[in-house]
């Protein structure tokens, strides 16, 4: 089997393909359940230039709309930087810019006084409402009709995982640059034969390579044992002898990747959800969230700390493999593809399912154009 082709990572002109074939129908995580705890609290979340806000109505429920005024476009709330919460008094959103504003529903309820319109309709001036689901205590988003709902699409592959909802955030979201296509830094979560060659310091790491057993149309899921050997950093070392003593017939990790860039990992000491969010060609962010119990113990908060060291630790690597990576895709043709191991169950699911969403329309542009053949030429002796 080959991966996609080379120029899938670099054509600038596929953003818009992408977002309208893979990220508007698909399911996007934004928080915990627990980031909106009463009426009137609000997230904002950001995927490929396009901004959603989730709200948690009067009456509890939650609902989701685009993230723009109906009147002149402007961004209705803006957020916390770092998690995107915020409070809308009275479970209303108002415009910062002419002052519309919007009741939990998504209806027009209110115009400034000094703003006059002639025969202007409220009731066809709403904000866009949004497809908006939990699953077992988080919440996800889609920018456009999802293909299926979100229990069926993580239905295949959730397998023993428990409800989620008595978790709680333990630290802000992180996000960072990458310098990378978002397609390269998915593959990259999933490819499991890089681990021993690309990070040697953290050989053994944390957790073996995962064994993805469960598989769906929009997720693919699997286990992670404690990884063997006294070898790897010390914080590696110290993660898998605690988690063995403490946790014995819990010492492992549940894992799911939910189609296009959302892993969770369901570890002894919390959750992990990290996603990967596209940018413009040749660029991408990673963004992570970790949510755990508000009653841990001191031998789980030392889990905590120890599994943060190692994850900064690889995230530091990654994004130095990455960026390597994707420069060196530049010098292959568009349409070059390196083979893929028999044994990348996952990563072989995520190019499989990539073409199924792009097919034919996803070929690159560049790769049609006509090129000019080399006249290939007599060496010549250097000169002495």
């Amino acid at each position: 089997m080959l991966g996609l082709p080379a120029g899938w990572y670099l054509d600038p002109a596929r953003a818009t393909l992408e977002f309208e074939q893979v990220f508007a129908g698909s399911w996007q995580f934004v928080c915990h359940v627990s980031d909106l705890p009463a009426a009137g609290t609000a997230v904002r979340f950001d995927c490929s230039g396009r901004s959603a806000v989730v709200l948690r109505a009067g009456s509890g429920e939650l609902r989701a709309f685009r993230n723009v005024c109906r009147h002149r476009g402007a961004r209705l709330i803006d957020g916390d930087r770092a998690t995107g919460l915020a409070f809308c008094v009275d479970a209303r959103l108002r415009c910062p810019y002419h002052g519309w504003t919007y009741d939990d529903s998504g209806a027009l309820v209110a115009i400034p006084e000094s703003q006059r319109h002639t025969s202007l309709d409220r009731s066809a001036l709403g904000l866009y409402p949004l497809p908006v689901q939990q699953w077992r205590g988080l919440v996800f988003v889609a920018f456009g009709p999802p293909a299926r709902p979100l229990h069926e699409a993580l239905g295949q592959v959730d397998g023993s995982w428990p409800d989620l909802g008595a978790l709680r955030r333990l630290a802000e979201p992180a996000s960072v640059a990458c310098a990378a296509d978002w397609k390269l830094a998915c593959e990259h979560l999933l490819d499991a034969q890089h681990r021993s060659v690309a990070r040697p310091g953290l050989k053994p790491g944390v957790f073996a390579v995962p064994e993805f057993d469960r598989s769906g149309e929009d997720a693919i899921g699997g286990t992670a044992a404690l990884a063997t050997g006294d070898q790897g950093s010390w914080s590696a070392r110290a993660y898998r002898r605690l988690a063995s003593e403490s946790t014995p017939a819990e010492a492992r990790a549940e894992i799911v990747f939910l189609w296009p860039g959302t892993l969770l990992q369901l570890a002894p000491e919390g959750l992990t959800v990290q996603q990967v969010l596209p940018g413009v060609a040749g660029g991408c962010s990673l963004r992570e969230s970790r949510y755990g119990a508000t009653d841990a113990g001191r031998e789980t908060r030392l889990l905590r700390y120890l599994h943060a060291r190692v994850r900064r630790h690889a995230l530091a690597m990654d994004l130095r493999l990455l960026e390597r990576t994707q420069q060196g895709i530049g010098n292959l043709e568009p349409d070059a593809a390196g083979p893929v191991a028999d044994n990348e169950p996952a990563l072989r699911w995520f190019i499989q399912r990539m073409r199924r969403a792009c097919g034919d329309a996803g070929r690159d542009t560049r790769a049609a154009a006509p090129r000019r053949r080399l006249r290939r030429r007599t060496a010549v002796p250097a000169a002495t």
